[in-house]
């Protein structure tokens, strides 16, 4: 929830058209759906486009898939179902609106490490909002668009699906820990 677009670093950008985009300002969208038309709207995402949507973003990217013709979408450590989420996160979701995240955030920022200074720069308000909206997510649904899914064996806050596509000896983080073999997969299912 905190990622922005450092969650895809080189060589991500090797990709062809490849545009990594930051959360659009917060403006009080209260679900998933809303920050899909958001998110269309601020990185202007047409009908015809490939998408690549890592954790929280890969949800928002389905649901851009119920708006627009997306010709692929492939999920990086993401889920189709708020029942793939892991248990401890849906049982420990609602302490996002009593956590002191501005507190937590300024401490993030002070840390030197590029994840949580991702979580330093995001809108409480955001976190705030679309924490609950995950867990009232109606999920995918059929999908009207190719889905493709990489992830981590070892993601312990999205459980890897009983099928993936690319499934990685790695955890939640695998568009930044093991980039290159997703970005290999990806083009090469270009290719196909």
């Amino acid at each position: 929830m905190g990622a922005d677009q450092r969650m895809f670093p080189p060589p991500w950008d090797s990709l062809p058209e490849f545009r990594a985009h930051d959360w659009p300002r917060y403006a009080g969208e209260q679900t998933l759906a809303e920050v899909a038309e958001a998110m269309c709207r601020a990185a202007n995402i047409n009908d015809g486009d490939s998408l690549i949507g890592a954790s929280l973003g890969g949800m928002v990217a389905g649901e851009i898939t119920k708006i627009r013709r997306i010709a692929t979408l492939y999920l990086v450590g993401s889920a189709v179902s708020r029942e793939e989420i892991s248990a401890v996160a849906t049982r420990l979701h609602p302490l996002l609106q009593v956590a002191p995240l501005d507190w937590l955030r300024f401490v993030a920022g002070k840390i030197p490490w590029e994840l949580t200074r991702m979580f330093a720069g995001t809108e409480s308000t955001f976190i705030r909002a679309v924490g609950p909206a995950i867990f009232q997510w109606p999920g995918l649904g059929p999908p009207r668009t190719r889905v493709r899914r990489i992830h981590g064996r070892r993601d312990h806050i999205i459980l890897p699906p009983a099928r993936a596509d690319l499934l990685l000896n790695g955890g939640h983080l695998i568009a930044i820990t093991h980039a290159r073999e997703c970005v290999n997969f990806i083009q090469s299912d270009f290719v196909q």
